[in-house]
């Protein structure tokens, strides 16, 4: 379960990442349409100038700019950005602002759940730990003898095994006390 909802996660953050460089390629080419034919001001005509284009946008490919723009928008939705890619326009200032905005929104949502995942995955672990900890500490201050020690050690793992460090009877305690205080 812990391994899907993570996998979930990460689809839903990368499917985010994807339709958020769809935008920031939207914004950089209605920019060109609405500007006078010298105006170089976007991401676009940046990313052309350092591949050696001059300010022709028209040489670059889709797959280049689609690459930038998932770039720029999965490096802006983890951190502040790198800066090689940056928002000129007052369009893309703006756009910049709400997907740092999400970014953070994300962080918390994933970070949050990872760390829950993580804490549910190795909680019975340590519970495990802690109770064979316990059982050893009881065999000191007892003295118990190490054949016995054997035996009860042997007999702790099999049972966890077994029913995962459940105890029944609590259960069963649990389910009996619920049912009686629904009933009065």
């Amino acid at each position: 379960y812990s391994y899907i909802i993570l996998t979930l996660l990460m689809l839903s953050f990368s499917l985010l990442a994807h339709w958020l460089a769809c935008i920031w390629y939207v914004i950089a080419v209605e920019e060109i349409e609405l500007n006078p034919i010298n105006w170089d001001v976007g991401w676009l005509h940046q990313l052309s100038s350092k591949l050696g284009y001059e300010t022709e946008t028209s040489n670059l490919t889709d797959f280049s700019s689609y690459i930038t723009a998932l770039y720029f928008t999965t490096s802006s939705l983890t951190s502040v950005g790198f800066g090689n890619v940056s928002a000129n326009t007052d369009a893309e200032k703006v756009f910049s602002i709400l997907i740092m905005l999400i970014g953070a929104l994300m962080h918390a949502v994933v970070f949050g759940n990872v760390t829950a995942i993580i804490q549910r995955m190795y909680a019975r672990r340590s519970q495990y730990q802690t109770r064979l900890r316990d059982l050893k500490d009881f065999f000191k201050l007892h003295q118990i003898p190490k054949p016995m020690r054997q035996r009860m050690t042997d007999y702790f793992q099999t049972t966890w095994s077994l029913n995962n460090g459940i105890d029944h009877n609590e259960c069963m305690i649990a389910v009996n006390t619920s049912e009686h205080e629904c009933m009065t």
